[in-house]
């Protein structure tokens, strides 16, 4: 047997090995040169055991690395028992399966065994797993074609088969041919080899993430290397990236249970830990992973005692990877050494009080601000968008939102547009679909006017569908996605921005989220009821749908009712094997009146489920009500 493992802890290491019978081949991915691939094994059976999701993903970036083999054994030892386990295995060019087994334990840990008609890539088996139990969906990344040289290349791009492996010297493929890739990362020592390929302009080199001593700010001059460059350690795109498809705020706790903990550091090594021990030990690299945040979600918080730097790359590196997934952090300051993690960052930990972590609402605002930010500025995409940006390389511009507001009132629509004028970090549309009022009454001439956004009026007849008139506008958006928009609802200037970012963490189609603050306007009273959020779920609002355009094509579009559109279109999605997800809901509140809803509901369903009440307007830091103050005008009977 040949057993090659990923992502282990040392002390872990002999206890993995033990698994394997004695005669066994044994290889760590981690420490290996990726630009030798591994021998096949003469008794054909290979086993690939990650510690986690986040490693298998690793693993996957490995695969041409990876041997033929008729017998495949995978396997991950820690995973949260939360995470979905649906491994779909997709291989048209691979010899036929002839038998397949998977088996997961009570604790999440799970393991597959396969078995091929003849010798078939371990490392497509292991890319083809990583797609199905991430939703089936392909690795897409933005920016050039990439190469890895180095052991721990792969955290730079954790779970993408398709890069390119080289040796640390090179040359990148055929001498005598175009070069497979236009960048090159190489993973180093103190002493980086020199590079020989003279076709490729970009060489990167980034210290080792253990790597004990700071980072030489110039690489290999004396070797006569002029286009590899080091990054120092106080540089952000010197820390290897979060894996946004694992580290994420996927299964945020909102009511914890359990109290603070500390983040120290013991050597060179990472822990968070509560009395009387340690509750996660993070890998000497400081690759925080998905079942490492697992066992945090519970913490009300953690506070960050810093150590002495010594391996400053993979300290800011836990840290960046805790934020993204949403843990609340704080700190008494951020030492000159931790710059890296980005200004705004720091003072998002530093600037946070006691007061604010125990109040469960302050609690989670401030992990949606840490999230936000770590994911803007660590993730994978955000890494390679300013690496290949630094190279003078061409990055693909950022996905679009094409927002649809289907409305009958034109007395709501000022306080519409100022909302989705006001959104922030998003390219976005508004396709204005006019369900019977013309567009050339006052206050819907007025409101256009005053619209510094790319916009496309549509006028439909009153007697059409409401499914049939979203449609309609849906066909004149030239967005990615597809943003559904209620005209009296509020939402926050991230609201759009932070919907985008749910998509691209978990791969959902469809991302929306709960309506937990409510203002009932026939009583003046907001209400706050608690729900989970960050979780795949349907039960979302409908005016909070942001949709994949290929989704919604694919089912159809929206259904042709004049009612219940948004559950019908639930149900098609399901239907067709879509994901749906539940993002955090504090960036947008519900607004009920006596009349004019398509799902009429009496005030006392929504004091039933009240955790919290105020008088008048009250909802999430994130929104300022203030800013976007309801219309004086009356509000008709016609529902929208």
């Amino acid at each position: 047997m040949l057993l090659m493992v990923i992502g282990f802890l040392p002390e872990d290491q002999e206890s993995v090995l033990g698994l394997a019978p004695a005669s066994s081949q044994v290889i760590d991915l981690d420490t290996i040169d990726p630009g030798i691939p591994v021998d096949a094994p003469v008794s054909g059976v290979v086993a690939v055991i990650a510690r986690t999701f986040t490693d298998l993903r690793r693993a996957a970036s490995l695969a041409a690395l990876l041997p033929k083999a008729k017998h495949h054994v995978i396997a991950v030892a820690m995973s949260s028992p939360d995470r979905p386990f649906s491994p779909a295995v997709a291989s048209p060019d691979r010899p036929a399966m002839v038998s397949f087994q998977a088996q997961r334990a009570p604790a999440g840990d799970w393991s597959v065994e396969a078995r091929f008609a003849g010798p078939s890539s371990v490392g497509e088996f292991v890319a083809a797993l990583v797609r199905g139990l991430g939703g089936n969906r392909l690795q897409t990344m933005p920016g050039p074609r990439i190469a890895l040289a180095g052991a721990g290349a792969s955290h730079w791009r954790p779970g993408d088969p398709g890069v390119t492996l080289t040796t640390m010297r090179g040359p990148l493929g055929d001498p005598d041919e175009i070069p497979p890739a236009d960048l090159v990362l190489r993973s180093t020592g103190p002493e980086p080899s020199e590079w020989s390929d003279l076709r490729m302009r970009v060489v990167i080199d980034r210290p080792q993430a253990d790597q004990r001593s700071p980072a030489r700010p110039e690489a290999a001059d004396e070797h006569g290397d002029e286009n590899a460059t080091m990054a120092p350690p106080y540089d952000v795109d010197a820390v290897p990236p979060v894996d946004e498809r694992s580290v994420n705020p996927t299964g945020f706790v909102s009511t914890p249970q359990l109290g603070d903990a500390v983040l120290t550091q013991t050597g060179d090594r990472w822990s968070v830990q509560v009395d009387p021990g340690s509750l996660v030990r993070f890998h000497p690299s400081g690759a925080v992973t998905d079942a490492d945040v697992a066992r945090l979600r519970q913490l009300r918080a953690v506070t960050i005692e810093w150590g002495s730097g010594i391996a400053p790359i993979a300290a800011t590196r836990v840290v960046a990877g805790l934020a993204a997934a949403g843990v609340p952090l704080r700190a008494a300051h951020v030492p000159p050494w931790a710059m890296a993690l980005g200004g705004e960052l720091a003072d998002l930990i530093t600037g946070v009080g006691e007061s604010d972590l125990t109040d469960d609402l302050r609690r989670e605002e401030h992990s949606i601000r840490l999230r936000r930010t770590a994911l803007r500025g660590h993730s994978t995409e955000a890494r390679w968008r300013s690496l290949a940006g630094a190279a003078g390389l061409p990055v693909p511009s950022r996905p679009t939102a094409s927002v649809v507001l289907c409305t009958r009132r034109p007395e709501f629509l000022d306080f519409a547009l100022r909302q989705i004028a006001r959104q922030r970090h998003v390219d976005l549309e508004l396709i204005l679909t006019l369900h019977g009022i013309p567009a050339d009454l006052p206050e819907v001439k007025a409101a256009v006017a005053g619209f510094d956004r790319p916009i496309t009026v549509v006028e439909v007849p009153p007697d059409v569908l409401f499914g049939a008139a979203l449609n309609h506008g849906v066909a004149r958006a030239c967005g990615r996605y597809v943003a559904k928009w209620d005209d009296d609802d509020w939402y926050s200037p991230d609201f759009l921005a932070d919907m985008i970012l749910a998509s691209s963490y978990t791969g959902a189609e469809l991302v929306g989220c709960h309506a937990q603050f409510v203002y009932l306007g026939q009583i003046d009273l907001t209400i706050y009821r608690r729900a989970r959020s960050e979780w795949m779920d349907r039960r979302i609002s409908g005016g909070t749908f942001l949709i994949e355009r290929s989704a919604l094509d694919s089912v159809g579009g929206f259904p042709l009712v004049q009612r219940h559109v948004d559950a019908a279109l639930l149900d098609g999605l399901s239907a067709a094997g879509a994901r749906i997800y539940r993002a955090h809901s504090l960036g947008y509140a519900l607004h009920r009146r006596a009349t004019g809803h398509t799902w009429n509901q009496p005030v006392t369903y929504f004091l039933r489920g009240a955790a919290l009440q105020w008088r008048g307007l009250r909802f999430s830091a994130f929104i300022d009500s203030a800013d976007t103050p309801l219309p004086l005008t009356s509000v008709g009977s016609v529902p929208e």
